[in-house]
């Protein structure tokens, strides 16, 4: 209540990973101050055979490509991270996706 003129920004990116999957935002914004500002955003996405086809023009194997989508999709949130964090996450997701493509 004393935050007066207060603003928040959220934003919530989902990226659709495979042919089973879904995404479910569920937007609560509590606000007890009426000068404040509050925005709210979400968003989904599929990696599109346009990006794969653009990569892979390049020389680039499917699986490279589908890893460099989603690390860069990951790369704003794993930069907030402190570096023994984030270095982790890349690792991890790094093994997550090795031979699952193709």
């Amino acid at each position: 209540p004393k935050a007066e003129n207060a603003r928040n920004y959220t934003q919530c990116d989902s990226m659709l990973i495979g042919a089973n999957c879904s995404a479910n935002t569920f937007p609560y914004i509590e606000v007890m101050n009426n000068t404040s500002r509050v925005e709210h955003e979400a968003s989904t996405s599929k990696i599109s055979e346009e990006q794969l086809f653009y990569l892979m023009q390049r020389g680039i194997s499917q699986e490279d490509a589908v890893s460099l989508i989603i690390n860069g999709f990951c790369k704003d949130v794993f930069l907030q991270l402190p570096m023994e964090f984030a270095v982790e996450a890349t690792r991890l997701l790094g093994l997550k996706l090795e031979g699952a493509v193709g």
